[in-house]
């Protein structure tokens, strides 16, 4: 699975140019709005909604965007942080993503993304990361597109509908941050499109991961590739089959599979010499439905990791080699009991999540947990999430939440509830 994508793609974006040419828009066709206009709430597929603005658009170029900010209070002192990463016991975060579409014809659109976030825990210790995301559409027709670049993968939730109005909890479910490790983008080709009215899919074809970073704690999330000029020789699959809409009824399967060797090799040791044989497999499914005021949103994910006893010879981590995490959340819109005029939204939620982040360990690691020099940080989380967002306009959201959390691994350390404010807007 050695291929390298930069030859590939590269040549694609040309040939993708050059169509470009020959279909350009005429300056008077398009609307001369600004770029910053109203949203119309139109997902494009494989895009959330802030993202998919320029696809609707009547103007040729937009800028659109999200923005959110957050803050979480432990219940206690967060133990073994020296064995954590800042991503399991931050106390504020702040996000930003700035789109900006161009429409170079009616069948080619070009869309990129800015997103920073920056963590920390207090005054003590901070994180930045910094995503870009430049891809190009070309639309042949409902039933068929092809999308090039640096895009996110459809695998669960959060991943593709990342903007703040998209979840309600202050943060993203624990499942959709480890499991799933939103953001998570990708270079590669996407071939998607509608199969029949109110069902879609996707196919696509992007660079493996580094399996060398993935870590006891957050399982393959380091192993994102953040840079985007990275091109690896490894080659991942990804695949999406989807019906319906999350206002009504949705349900939706997805899945990876993807060489995780990262072109890492051994200098040392008894495979001095060799290749890491990693690989990585994950299967996700989404469903919701609504009954008037009351939504059902469900998510269900599962992960296997192979060469996980090599992973260990490199950085002393022991990775899970089978995960699962899941959630089911109800909520309920109350404005309607306290002002039946309002155009506010109250919705009250309850949402129970479950993850083990080590459902199997390699026969020959297990042994090893609890040793001096080994980084094992195993969870089987149970949290219980109970909140509400006050959302006054259809792109604003202001959220509040308390979690019950329980890790039921026996020699864990005790897991902390917290309580989370928060604000996010889309534009």
């Amino acid at each position: 699975m050695k291929v390298h994508f930069n030859i590939l793609l590269l040549s694609l974006f040309s040939i993708f140019q050059a169509k470009a040419q020959e279909t350009i828009i005429p300056e008077d066709t398009l609307s001369k709005k600004g770029a910053i206009s109203e949203l119309k709430y139109i997902k494009q597929s494989g895009f959330a909604n802030a993202s998919s603005k320029i696809f609707s658009a009547e103007q040729r170029f937009t800028i659109s965007g999200f923005g959110e900010v957050n803050y979480v209070n432990y219940d206690g002192t967060i133990s073994n942080k020296n064995s954590k990463e800042i991503e399991q016991y931050y106390s504020n975060l702040y996000r930003t993503g700035v789109y900006f579409g161009y429409k170079i014809s009616d069948k080619f659109i070009a869309m990129s993304e800015v997103q920073m976030e920056y963590l920390h825990d207090g005054t003590h210790e901070g994180h930045f990361e910094a995503n870009v995301e430049v891809s190009l559409d070309y639309l042949l027709d409902k039933h068929f597109n092809i999308r090039v670049g640096n895009y996110p993968l459809n695998l669960g939730w959060v991943n593709v509908n990342e903007e703040p109005i998209a979840f309600y909890t202050v943060n993203r479910p624990e499942v959709e941050r480890t499991i799933i490790p939103s953001q998570w983008l990708e270079q590669g080709i996407l071939f998607y499109g509608e199969l029949i009215p109110d069902t879609e899919y996707q196919f696509g074809i992007t660079k493996g991961m580094r399996g060398q970073d993935f870590t006891s704690g957050t399982w393959i999330r380091n192993g994102r590739y953040t840079n985007w000029t990275e091109w690896p020789p490894t080659v991942a699959f990804n695949g999406k089959l989807g019906y319906g809409h999350e206002d009504r009824t949705l349900l939706s399967i997805a899945g990876y599979y993807g060489d995780a060797s990262g072109g890492y090799s051994f200098s040392e040791g008894a495979m001095s010499g060799q290749s890491l044989d990693s690989n990585l497999g994950l299967l996700t499914v989404t469903a919701a439905h609504n009954i008037g005021g009351f939504t059902l949103f469900g998510l269900y994910a599962k992960g296997w990791l192979s060469g996980t006893d090599q992973i260990y010879q490199i950085n002393n981590e022991i990775v899970g080699a089978e995960t699962v995490g899941y959630y089911l959340e109800g909520r309920y819109d109350i404005m309607p009991f306290i002002n039946k005029a309002s155009d506010w939204k109250l919705p009250v939620f309850v949402r129970y999540e479950g993850m083990n982040t080590h459902q199997k360990i390699d026969s020959n690691l297990k042994p090893l947990i609890g040793q001096e020099g080994v980084v094992a940080d195993p969870k089987d989380l149970e949290i219980i999430s109970v909140g509400f967002n006050v959302r006054p306009k259809k792109n604003w959201t202001f959220k509040a939440n308390y979690q019950f959390r329980n890790n039921r691994y026996a020699d864990a350390p005790k897991e902390q509830n917290q309580f989370e404010l928060g604000v996010g807007f889309i534009f």
